[in-house]
């Protein structure tokens, strides 16, 4: 864990040709699971990106507003 409490994977200190934006502050990360489904909701100000897996390699991404995640994540269900 990296001082700020942000996950670390091995070899992020290696990837030269990308530039970490994640901030504590402003990066909020939560995890959901339903049966084989697993969403993954970031939040940004004003969007959150919403990415679906479904556990066999299928993998969908969306951007939407916070007060419309709740629902696509019914709506997955």
């Amino acid at each position: 864990m990296d001082p700020y409490g942000l996950p670390r994977f091995a070899g992020d200190d290696a990837l030269a040709r990308w530039t970490d934006h994640s901030r504590i502050e402003t990066r909020t990360v939560r995890v959901f699971t339903s049966g084989p489904l697993t969403a993954t909701v970031i939040s940004h100000p004003g969007v959150w990106d919403l990415i679906v897996s479904d556990g066999r390699g299928g993998v969908a991404f969306s951007v939407l507003p916070p007060d419309e995640i709740a629902a696509a994540l019914r709506a997955l269900e």
